[in-house]
């Protein structure tokens, strides 16, 4: 019982920890991008900060994750 408890807590926690900003394919920026982040790089180029995924895979759509992770 106590291992399943701690598994929902650790699921629960990691469901909530997400970062909760949208991000969509914008018409002349090469990545999927937050559209409220100031940018520091140019739109054709990848900016860490603002650009989805962290390691810029164009057009990549992250999987839809449930609170369980199914």
């Amino acid at each position: 019982m106590r291992t399943l408890r701690s598994a929902l807590t650790l699921c629960i926690a990691i469901a909530l920890g997400t970062p909760s900003a949208t991000y969509v394919a914008l018409p002349g920026y090469a990545f999927k991008t937050n559209p409220n982040c100031q940018r520091h790089q140019p739109k054709t180029k990848f900016d860490k900060r603002c650009d989805w995924p962290r390691v810029g895979f164009k057009d990549f759509t992250p999987p839809l994750v449930t609170v369980l992770g199914i």
